[in-house]
Formats: C-alpha cells, structure tokens, sequence
C-alpha cells in the first residue's frame, strides 16, 4: 500500500508536468508509470483482501488513470494523443476487474469521436485488445451483431504467433456466432482447444435439446467462469428451432396436403425423445413463445392444438 500511494504521487506530479509540455518525448515513461501503477494497485488490493481489509487500490488505479487519461487527450499537441487508445485499454481492464462496465460505454464514445485519432493508426495489437473488451461489452448488452463485428476483427487481426489471445477471443465469438446462426468447424474448435464448445454446436446442428442440457451442465462452471453461461443458454430457441423445422420437415413429407400444419402432439413426442418430459400445454407455451421471439411464423389453433405456419419463410434466418 505504501509503494502504491508513492507511485500515486510520481504519476500525479509527472502528470503535471507532462500537462505542460509541448512535446511528446516523456510519453514512453508515462505508459511505464501506468501499467506499474496498475500492477501495483492489485498487489496492494491483495494484502488487503490478506490481511483482512477492503480492497479499495484498483478502484483508486482508475480515477488516476482517468486523470492521465483526460491529459492525454485534451490537448493541441496531436503526438500527445498517441498513447490514447492504450489507455482506454487499461482503464478497460480495471472496468472489468471492478465489474463496473458502464464505465466503459463513455470511453468508447470517446473513441468513436472525430477528435479521437484514427484507429487505424494505433498499433495493431492495442486495436485487437480494444476490440475485444468492446466485443465482450456487446454480448453482455445483448448486441451480437456488434459483438461479432468486434470479436471478428479481434480474431483475425491478431497474431498468428498468440494462438492463446485467438483462444480467448474465440471463447466469445464462437457463442456469439452460434446465437447469430453461424456454426464454427470442428476443426476450428480442435485447433484452439475448446472442446467444451463441441457438444454446444453439435446439439444447435441437430436441434437435440438433451444433448444442450448435458453439455451446459457439464461444463457450467467453466462457461459461467467464462461469462458466456447466460448466452449459451439463450441457444435453447434455437435448438428447439431447429428441432421443430425437422418435425415440419417429417409432417410435411407424410402428409403433404397440410404442409404448412404441424400436430402439437408431434413437437410432443420429438421433445419427449429428447428427454424433456412435459405436457402439451407446456409445448403450446413453448410454440407461442418462439412465435413472439420470431424464430417461427405462424400462429397456433388452440383448439385443434396445430401451429400453422407461415407459407413463406416459416423459419427466418437467425442472422
């Protein structure tokens, strides 16, 4: 905690001076002096959390770094600007740790401003680190296409010679691709060792709902470790999707006069070979459901307990 209080003081007072600079020439020392200060806020934060106490350090890392940050950027002096995005890479970082990403939507606003220098002009690995915490914000808000643009060029921007960071990024892109529609290969996952994913994307594949729920279960804490747990689980409307499309499929075959009407009793008897015992009042639910959320078109004659599709396109493309 001492060592962390004198770096707070170093980096205040060469804050200061660096403020009234005209040149750029101290900026490498003041990247050093951050990430030390980084490191050193969660070595204190875990005496702290030793010895008892509250760990408070990293939360007070981010308000100095902020005060870096604003010094960085608001400034005439264009070379100045050049450590910016590797800021908002560390303040990212903090953000995570602390659980606190609200606080990170400010700073990708800052970013996308056309006072922010291009982003092309930073190096490539800080654009591949930022646009894989942006992509992770996008799939904790529910943004997939986002999410997937982001994750996407973090993937294949980053070094060939980092399969372990390709790994990390692919633990994301993969259930964002599986929620958009889009199934990775085998041999992708084999190559960079997720095979905790196999049995995920073989059960999308299928449309087998067991195969889902063993899979979530057997890797749920890896998943929920991960932060993906939540995003897998929303595969269940895609799996039963694409279950019910090869129970219209099957219908439509036998009796082709009613192609567009499929029994309830069959979605039934489909879900209750894949072990998810339940009545037909709760697969009704299940249908409605789908139907609200637009995996199917459609609608559903209570009375008769048959889905009647949609005539065209019954099955909307997820993406």
């Amino acid at each position: 905690e001492e060592a962390f209080a004198a770096m707070t003081a170093t980096v205040q007072a060469f804050v200061k001076d660096f403020k009234n600079q005209e040149t750029s020439w101290p900026l490498e020392a003041l990247v050093r002096l951050v990430r030390n200060c980084r490191d050193l806020a969660d070595r204190a934060d875990e005496a702290a959390v030793a010895a008892g106490r509250k760990a408070t350090k990293l939360h007070d890392a981010g308000a100095l770094l902020m005060l870096v940050y604003r010094n960085t950027t608001n400034t005439s002096v264009k070379s100045k600007k050049t450590a910016s995005l590797f800021l908002v890479i560390m303040l990212f970082k903090i953000y995570f740790k602390l659980n606190t990403l609200h606080l990170c939507k400010n700073l990708i606003a800052a970013v996308n401003l056309p006072t922010f220098p291009p982003f092309e002009s930073f190096p490539t690995s800080q654009r591949v680190t930022y646009s894989y915490y942006v992509g992770r914000l996008a799939v904790f808000d529910d943004d997939y296409a986002r999410a997937e643009q982001n994750l996407a060029y973090a993937f294949e921007h980053c070094s060939k010679r980092a399969p372990i960071n390709k790994k990390l990024v692919l633990r994301y892109l993969v259930p964002v691709k599986l929620i958009l529609g889009k199934c990775p290969t085998a041999q992708l996952l084999g190559k960079y060792g997720l095979e905790e994913y196999t049995h995920v994307v073989e059960a999308v594949k299928c449309g087998n709902v067991r195969q889902l729920n063993d899979a979530l279960q057997q890797y749920q804490v890896v998943f929920i470790m991960q932060g993906t747990f939540l995003v897998l689980e929303k595969l269940r409307n895609i799996v039963l999707r694409t279950l019910f499309q090869k129970v219209h499929a099957f219908s439509a075959e036998t009796n082709p006069n009613k192609a567009n009407q499929v029994s309830l009793q069959l979605f039934l008897e489909a879900l209750n070979w894949c072990g998810c015992g339940m009545d037909i009042d709760e697969v009704e639910c299940i249908v409605a459901n789908l139907i609200f959320r637009k995996f199917i078109k459609g609608y559903i004659s209570h009375k008769l307990r048959v889905l009647v599709l949609a005539k065209n396109d019954p099955f909307p493309l997820l993406s």
